[in-house]
């Protein structure tokens, strides 16, 4: 990502997220995404997808099929 000469201003003021530039916009970034439940949706859409293939596969093998 590039950054103006303002914008690195302010992630450098934020040393709370971290040391690195990186790591400043990465917090940032994540913590954007948890605001808006991001995470926790892609978080329970995992868990979803997990849990419908752990189905499948219980239902194929009940089937004989492994």
């Amino acid at each position: 990502m590039t950054f103006d000469k303002d914008q690195i201003e302010i992630i450098r003021s934020l040393k709370g997220f971290g040391t690195e530039d990186s790591e400043i916009v990465r917090a940032v970034v994540i913590a954007y995404l948890s605001e808006h439940n991001y995470i926790e949706q892609a978080s329970i859409d995992r868990d979803r997808a997990k849990e419908e293939s752990d189905r499948k596969y219980k239902l194929d093998r009940a089937r004989g099929n492994y």
